[in-house]
């Protein structure tokens, strides 16, 4: 690229001169467009100042080039920092202090004028950014397609573009996806779209989004090519959000609960799974509790999975628990409330009642009680006991079969109670049966119960609880 006339020349004579020498890329700017300061400088040794800012605007980038010129035989390093900004005002570049070869160098200062650009009939605008929202008085928790929709005029050469989301307080966001370019006019059209979840109600205000686009430009500069980047800002937006009341959910659910088992053994487990499916806030589901006072209940950590189908918030809740118990019970049914956006009122969905049976329970009506306890009442009574020969034989005889019957338990009680490949749960299922009995029996029961239930790692001495169980038996 060849220099412009006599700014080259004066360019050369400044930098043998004076060993450093600043300039501008641009000699006026637009709204949103970027400015690029050069400090040039020549020498063996070259330290440029540290510039964060500029006339009260953030620098955005730094970068350094490097070139070696040979003369008659000496070699001359020359050293380029660049500096870009935005501004949007008239600008004063202060005077930097540069070392060169130990020796302090001053740029001269210079003034950069901000022009405003009035579009006319003739001549349009090569860009223009928008956003809008496909409802603008959602409720809470109600879905709002966002669209980011970016045009650019076919004869602008584009580099690079980067697109500056902004920031989205206040609401859940999923992003939809990105449109493929396609030309509309004399423009080729950009869209984002993403789907927002106000989460709570009032005046939501959305602040402008931003695309950056990078442009090939002419330079002053000798034998390179220019990037400038200009910034395109969209329109704000506000959501005036209705509250959502009566519920928490918004969108259509269905519940199910299910149960693998009908019927158990005293103190054995079954397991309960609460599934939810639909379309909604997910993520805003509570956790359930079963209220059963004569049960032990364990659960898991609800489990929350969400996916976009085209504009709508799919997903599945499912939460798990594991119910012991020794006697007969029901599992009341559960409910969930929620918003129908499209029917406009709440509705909810409950789960069925869930009797499970537990085998060998001795349930006793009342009249049945009354008899048992006039039974027992009579066994309570004294009993006087008349000595005779017949019944002492009888007793001496009774008292050695026990004796021999003690014996043989005594030389079975070496066979396994806990076979070496049982799992932790059947172990704890045959614990459970002498459950407040024993502070050792306890203590295993707790560990198992960690690990089945509560993710816990506790190590399982089989053999230990084999010798217990032997001991209880």
């Amino acid at each position: 690229m060849r220099l412009h006339g006599s700014f080259g020349l004066f360019f050369i004579i400044t930098l043998k001169l004076f060993g450093a020498h600043a300039f501008l890329l641009q000699p006026s700017i637009e709204q949103g467009e970027s400015v690029t300061l050069v400090i040039s400088a020549k020498g063996e040794s070259i330290k440029f100042p540290a510039i964060d800012q500029i006339d009260g605007f953030t620098v955005v980038s730094h970068q350094n080039r490097q070139s070696i010129e040979l003369n008659n035989g000496v070699v001359t390093k020359q050293l380029d920092h660049y500096v870009t900004f935005y501004p949007d005002r008239n600008v004063t570049i202060p005077v930097y202090e540069v070392i060169v070869d130990g020796k302090k160098e001053l740029t001269e200062p210079l003034q950069l004028p901000f022009v405003q650009k009035v579009a006319t009939s003739a001549r349009k605008e090569p860009f223009s950014f928008e956003m809008k929202v496909s409802n603008i008085t959602p409720m809470r928790h109600e879905g709002v397609k966002l669209s980011f929709i970016f045009k650019r005029n076919q004869n602008e050469n584009l580099v690079d573009m980067r697109f500056l989301k902004p920031t989205l307080e206040g609401f859940w966001v999923k992003e939809v996806g990105k449109d493929n370019p396609h030309v509309d006019g004399d423009n080729v059209v950009h869209t984002v779209q993403y789907m927002i979840y106000p989460q709570k109600s009032g005046e939501q205000h959305i602040v402008p989004a931003k695309i950056e686009v990078a442009r090939q430009v002419t330079s002053r500069e000798m034998f390179a090519n220019q990037i400038q980047w200009k910034s395109i800002s969209s329109n704000d937006l506000t959501l005036h959000v209705k509250p959502l009341e009566g519920a928490d959910l918004l969108g259509e659910f269905a519940i199910n609960l299910q149960n693998d088992k009908e019927e158990i053994a005293p103190n054995e487990a079954v397991n309960v799974v609460v599934k939810i499916t639909g379309e909604g806030n997910f993520d805003d589901i509570e956790p359930f509790t079963l209220n059963l006072p004569n049960a032990t209940v364990f659960t898991d950590t609800p489990k929350v999975t969400t996916w976009m189908e085209g504009e709508k918030l799919k997903g599945e809740f499912v939460q798990k628990f594991a119910i012991n118990a020794q006697e007969s019970f029901e599992i009341a049914p559960l409910e969930l409330r929620f918003y129908h956006p499209l029917k406009q009122h709440i509705e909810s969905v409950v789960t069925d009642a869930k009797t499970i049976k537990v085998l060998g329970e001795t349930l006793l009506s009342k009249s049945e009680k009354g008899v048992a306890e006039e039974e027992k009442i009579h066994r309570e009574m004294p009993i006087k006991w008349q000595f005779d020969l017949r019944s002492f034989a009888f007793g001496l005889g009774g008292a050695t079969l026990v004796i021999l019957m003690a014996g043989v338990l005594y030389r079975f009680k070496k066979i396994k109670i806990i076979p070496r490949r049982m799992q932790q749960r059947d172990v704890l299922q045959k614990l459970l049966k002498y459950q407040g009995q024993n502070e050792t029996v306890d203590c295993w029961i707790e560990k198992l119960e960690a690990n089945l239930y509560r993710g816990g790692k506790h190590p399982i001495n089989r053999k230990a609880i084999d010798t217990l169980l032997e001991d209880l038996v």
